[in-house]
């Protein structure tokens, strides 16, 4: 039974996404409650970790997590209890830990890729544990008064720093807001030291958060083992696995099934006056609990900070002060971390609003000396204080910024005028009244070049703005993509294919839905698209990865905005589809033509083909060989380093092409029923989030309809999605073909189509391609099952030419074609 069978393993959770209108929550005197009820007092408390909490002598004492078996020999010595709860306790001494691999093929490689062994089984000398389950109660048996050594309360008081700088996620506040929310399962960490594995971390979470929190592991997975290194900055997840429970019941729920909060609606103001000392931020974040006896909330921001040049410590946004309903509220947030916790007065009901102001400051501007006055945030996409991953709200933004620099960010730019309150100073509003899930601005000395879209299918035409620079910015700058020095941007260039690929994805995938759309010169090596605001970097050459790059940063409006990913999993539905529309719109567009799309697609094959890299140079095997589109961001280790960029992007087209292929009529090459399919998805998700499942239910329900799909009395794309999307064959195909007159003069061709590589079970519809005098062909499939398959076809005349897809439809190693 493998994890990466999706379909059968989550149960989407609706409760709690759409949630009916609630009255704002009050505050009510809460001075009668005793201190010790929770709040920050209850988080000091479980922080401090000092081991006051009595000691116990154990002998070969085995403690059970989940599917992780901890062996005790030696001294356990307790913390001092909070609110008559023990959270942590220290081991010193002979110990051993074993886990076994979850059913998934992937985490079984991963081990042996990262371990060279198939089960995490190694020694240890010291253990810090952290919890707000029964560990206690296991691990206690015996204990009596004592006071720990100073070697113990050392390894206490080290530990949740070095958790902090390793992973941004703070076990002392998940431990408060456990209790705090009475969760119906306590969460546990450990961390092991001493033995021949080194220093490692093992994490139990029943509700996801630490491993959505700080490893983006939002598909409903609740322990991991991971190692940081030190040399190169790496957390490793060494394996990740849902619940024992999860497994035998074949199900499991997303993590976002344990949101607290859905936030709705941002009203933020962000002072950029003197941003090169520090950045400000005043947050209103209205919000309905979705979730009952909320007493203490997490949020991210600042996740994406690294550790290399102690970034996330020295930037990071800090919270100043936070208030509900004008009242104070008291909050963590410690050094390193990329989240922080409020702790409400009293607890909250589920269905209840909340709006909660939130004040910020720190050094979260940056730019590069080769491109001056042109300002970007650090991390574009975790910037604002959210709860769970991609929570649509809708956003009105205030900036406030010197009288020098102009700001772009998303939506409608609703008014740009001075400060009344600071004669040098600008304020500029925008407004995004449509639900979204991120926002990002920038600060320069744009040069705005605006012109209007028009619809070939009518409606309201919308300002389409490209944000250039002068001249001057960028006469240092050094292209990320070309190597060039010194260009000068062409603003009419990326008007044109601005302009040409939103209206081509508007005609392709449905209407564009927002009121404006444009980008600005991002001089990084990468682009984003943010909903009506895309960061693209220059392109100074014209070509067909320049028309490729363009659109697929504009694909992105309807894959990943329009359309979200449901977890990390499902990320494929948006990088491979926005590659896929770039590869599409560049056959269109480009001067080459189809033989550009050609091209691209071909270099994505031999992409696939390459070896990983890993830290240390060169890793062996193969990119497609690592694991299965829906392991996502799990794909890169330090030794598959390029794995997902290569899988997600590259093979996820790849396979979208094929679904291509089956939809359209191969007969006639109509693809109308790859667009009408692609529609109904966009129109079925619309401002939503949709799974990889929830696609092939799409997908399948119209590919029943298709010409291939009745030829082959084909139900649905079970079959193509558990081979090409949770699966890792790259088979290779050999056509060998020869031909005969009939009696009647016409001709017999004869064959077999061999399949490599690919198991027995392996099945695949392939085009056949006949070329006649006087440019005249004939197309047709054959379905290929198993190791081979052969085939006859009569034909009115001799071929000059049979080929097996020809226009490397499907995805292979290598097709090959053979006449006797």
């Amino acid at each position: 039974m493998a994890l990466t069978r999706r379909s059968a393993w989550i149960r989407t959770v609706a409760a709690g996404l759409c949630v009916a209108a609630g009255v704002m929550w009050t505050l009510r005197s809460v001075a009668a409650e005793p201190q010790q009820a929770g709040g920050k007092a209850l988080y000091d408390q479980v922080k401090a970790f000092a081991l006051t909490g009595g000691t116990t002598t154990v002998e070969q004492l085995v403690l059970t997590r989940d599917r992780v078996s901890m062996t005790l020999t030696g001294a356990l010595y307790f913390a001092a209890p909070v609110n008559g709860k023990v959270t942590g306790a220290v081991f010193i001494g002979e110990g051993a830990v074993r886990a076994e691999a979850p059913p998934s093929s992937f985490e079984r490689d991963n081990l042996k890729r990262m371990l060279g062994a198939d089960l995490v089984e190694t020694d240890f000398k010291t253990a810090v544990f952290r919890f707000s389950d029964d560990a206690f109660d296991k691990l206690s048996a015996g204990r009596h008064d004592g006071a720990a050594p100073p070697q113990a309360q050392k390894l206490a008081s080290e530990s949740e720093p070095r958790f902090l700088r390793e992973t941004g996620a703070n076990l002392s506040a998940r431990v408060a807001l456990s209790l705090l929310n009475a969760e119906p399962a306590g969460v546990f960490a450990a961390q092991f030291d001493g033995g021949r594995r080194g220093r490692f971390s093992y994490v139990f979470d029943p509700m996801g958060r630490i491993p959505f929190a700080a490893f983006g592991l939002n598909g409903g997975e609740k322990g991991l083992i991971y190692k940081f290194g030190e040399a190169d900055y790496f957390t490793e997840v060494w394996m990740a696995f849902y619940a024992q429970a999860d497994y035998e019941r074949k199900t499991v729920e997303y993590t976002d099934a344990h949101s607290l909060v859905d936030i709705q609606h941002y009203k933020m103001t962000v002072d950029l006056r003197n941003f090169t000392r520090a950045m400000g931020l005043s947050a209103r974040v209205e919000a309905k609990t979705v979730a009952g006896n909320v007493r203490a909330i997490p949020f991210q921001i600042g996740e994406g900070l690294g550790v290399y040049q102690e970034e996330r410590l020295k930037n990071q946004l800090r919270l100043k002060a936070a208030r509900l309903d004008g009242t104070a509220l008291q909050f963590a947030q410690e050094d390193w971390e990329g989240a922080f916790t409020l702790f409400l007065p009293e607890p909250v009901p589920a269905n209840q609003a909340l709006a909660v102001e939130m004040d910020f400051e720190g050094d979260f501007i940056d730019g590069i000396p080769q491109v001056p006055e042109v300002f970007y945030l650090r991390s574009n996409d975790t910037w604002m204080p959210r709860h769970g991953e991609l929570d649509r709200a809708t956003f009105d933004l205030t900036f406030r910024h010197r009288q020098r620099d102009k700001m772009i960010s998303i939506g409608t730019r609703v008014s740009e005028q001075p400060d009344p309150a600071d004669p040098a100073s600008m304020i500029t509003r925008y407004e995004m009244k449509q639900p979204v899930a991120l926002t990002v601005f920038a600060i320069g000395p744009w040069e705005r070049k605006v012109q209007q879209v028009t619809w070939e299918a009518g409606g309201k035409p919308i300002p389409l703005e490209y944000n250039t620079v002068p001249p001057r910015v960028t006469r240092n700058f050094l292209s990320p993509l070309t190597g060039n020095r010194g260009i000068t941007l062409k603003h009419d260039f990326m008007l044109a294919e601005l302009d040409n690929a939103v209206r081509y994805f508007a005609a392709y995938f449905g209407p564009y839905p927002y009121e404006s759309f444009g980008a600005a010169f991002h001089p990084y090596g990468f682009g984003q698209g943010f909903p009506t605001m895309m960061m693209l970097p220059p392109a100074d050459v014209e070509d067909k990865h320049a028309h490729a790059f363009i659109a697929h940063e504009t694909g992105h409006q309807w894959w990943g905005n329009i359309v979200a990913w449901r977890s990390y999993r499902d990320q494929w539905l948006s990088e491979g589809f926005a590659e896929y529309s770039g590869i599409l719109y560049a056959g269109k567009r480009d001067r080459e033509g189809a033989k550009a799309a050609a091209d691209l697609i071909r270099e994505g094959r031999e992409e696939l083909l390459n070896p990983p890299h890993t830290t240390l140079g060169t890793g062996k095997g193969r990119l497609n060989d690592i694991g299965p589109l829906v392991l996502g961001r799990r794909l890169n280790t330090s030794k598959t380093l390029g794995a997902y960029q290569t899988l997600i992007y590259q093979k996820g087209a790849l396979v979208l092409r094929m679904l291509h292929f089956l939809m359209s009529d191969p007969a006639t090459v109509n693809d109308a029923g790859f667009v009408t399919m692609m529609t109904d998805f966009v129109n079925k998700y619309r401002n939503g989030a949709a799974t990889t499942e929830q696609f092939a239910a799409v997908a399948g329900q119209h590919f029943a309809n298709t010409p291939i799909g009745r030829k082959f009395q084909l139900r649905d794309l079970n079959w193509f999605f558990s081979q090409w999307v949770y699966g890792t064959e790259l088979p290779s195909y050999t056509l060998e073909y020869e031909m005969k007159p009939n009696a009647d003069g016409s001709m017999l061709l004869s064959g077999v189509v061999k399949q490599d590589n690919a198991g027995p079970n392996w099945m695949m519809v392939l085009p056949l391609v006949m070329s006649f005098d006087g440019n005249q062909e004939a197309r047709t499939t054959v379905r290929v099952m198993g190791a081979s398959t052969p085939f006859e076809l009569k034909l009115p005349t001799r071929p000059r030419k049979v080929e097996l897809d020809p226009g490397s439809w499907v995805l292979s190693e290598k097709t090959i074609t053979r006449g006797k």
